[in-house]
Parts: C-alpha cells; structure tokens; sequence
C-alpha cells in the first residue's frame, strides 16, 4: 500500500503549466480532455489542523504553485451538522455570495441581510449559521485538468492573505503590462495555523506572487491558459446537476 508523504512539497516541475500541443493528441481528436457526467472536479482539500493540502492523488503538500483560472464567492447553509442529515447537499446555497440560486429550503434573499448569514446565528453563538466561502479553480503546475480549492470562512478575513491578493491581483498584473486579468500570475499556495478567540484553530490559506508570465516569453503559455478555460466550460457544460441544483449560468461551474 502506498503510504502518504506528509511533508511533500509539490514542486514547479512546468512552469508553464500547459505544453504545445501533442501529436498523441492529434491522433485522438486533439487536445482537450473529458470529465464524467456529475464527476466533481479534482479537489485540493485543507487540513484543518496540521497546515497542510491533501492532494487529489492523496498526497499531502505544504505548499503547491499554479494559476488561478477562476474563482467566485459561495454561501452555504446546512440545518444538520455534517453526517446527522441525509441530504449531503445543502438547504439553501448561493452561487455568488449575493443571492441565493439554490437548495431544498433556499431562503428568499438577499444573502446580506439573511438572518443566517449574520454572526452569532450559528449554535455556538459566535459564528454564522450559513458558510461563506470562496472557490477557486487553479490549474496546479504541471498538470492539465484545473483543481477545486475551496477557501473556508477562516481564511477569509479582512486582513488575510487571500483576501489582500484577490483585491490587488489586477494592480500586479496591471504593473507586469499584463492588464488586469489574474490568470497569468503563478502564484504559491501555503498554510498557517490561526488561533481564535473561542480556543479553536484552523488552518489558513497563505497565497504569494511568484511572477507574472511574460507577453513575448511566454506567448504559446499565454494561449495554452486561455484554451484550457475554455475547455474547462466545454468538460462540464453537460453535467446535470450542481450543488445549487439551480440552472447553471456560466461562469459558474459544478461544485460538488
């Protein structure tokens, strides 16, 4: 049995991410690639305590780079705590942050000025009832197929890392002369340990500017990037359903 690497750095094996296209490919109907009917994408999940990523393989990472090619807020209300309801998806969920799109008991909106969404709501009377979480979809290094980084409410504080670099990603594209589109930025995803007032702790998301691809370096990466957002839309597009179970709106994407 293979034993997991605890203390494993996913390492920048390509940097830029996608090759050229691969006669291997060609002969098979060029590049692109297929993912199951209602098969969630490949996620990188955060281990609450010990500051690490689980990897899709299994593998624990301290830290991993990529791009991200898309990201969007989400809510999510559960009335039973995780395992004691029968229904893994949620009561109510927004797709947006902004208004709910879905859910058995979806609550009328908007998520503002939701009573479940306000701090103290929760049954530990500190935190809120409804989850408010940011997804994001980052194409890890070396690989093909984009990544589900889900960041939890704990990572998402004014002064966190990710929240500081989601609201000045355009300025440092924008200084490279790269617009003001994210994508091209690699970044490097890492953890620390937060410590909260109620004696909890978590683990948090740290994210770090590694550079900004270069228009005349990098060109064929560049383009590599775009086409694989758009076979990311064409890989999902006919799923059936989302966590939501509401009608899919692009850009939004399953989130199971």
């Amino acid at each position: 049995m293979r034993q997991k690497n605890s203390n494993a750095i996913v390492k920048n094996q390509n940097p830029t991410a996608l090759a050229a296209a691969n006669p291997i490919d060609e002969m098979f109907g060029g590049p692109g690639y297929q993912i199951p009917v209602d098969a969630p994408l490949p996620a990188i999940k955060i281990l609450r305590e010990s500051t690490q990523y689980e990897m899709p393989d299994g593998q624990f990472a301290r830290e991993f780079t990529g791009h991200i090619l898309h990201w969007h807020n989400a809510n999510q209300y559960y009335s039973t705590a995780f395992g004691e309801g029968e229904n893994p998806l949620p009561d109510c969920f927004s797709s947006d942050g902004r208004n709910p799109d879905g859910g058995q008991f979806m609550q009328a909106g908007p998520c503002k000025t939701c009573q479940l969404n306000q701090f103290k709501s929760a049954e530990d009377k500190i935190a809120k009832a409804c989850q408010n979480t940011i997804r994001m979809y980052v194409l890890v290094d070396g690989e093909v197929i984009p990544c589900l980084v889900k960041a939890p409410p704990s990572s998402l504080g004014k002064k966190d890392s990710l929240m500081k670099w989601l609201t000045t990603a355009a300025n440092i594209a924008a200084k490279a002369g790269m617009g003001t589109k994210y994508q091209p930025i690699q970044v490097k995803f890492s953890l620390r340990k937060k410590d909260f007032n109620s004696g909890t702790s978590a683990s948090v998301i740290e994210i770090q500017t590694l550079r900004v691809l270069d228009m005349e370096k990098t060109l064929t990466s560049l383009d590599s990037f775009a086409a694989s957002i758009g076979n990311l839309w064409k890989a999902i597009s006919g799923k059936s359903k989302t966590i939501s179970r509401a009608k899919r709106k692009q850009p939004q994407i399953n989130t199971d």
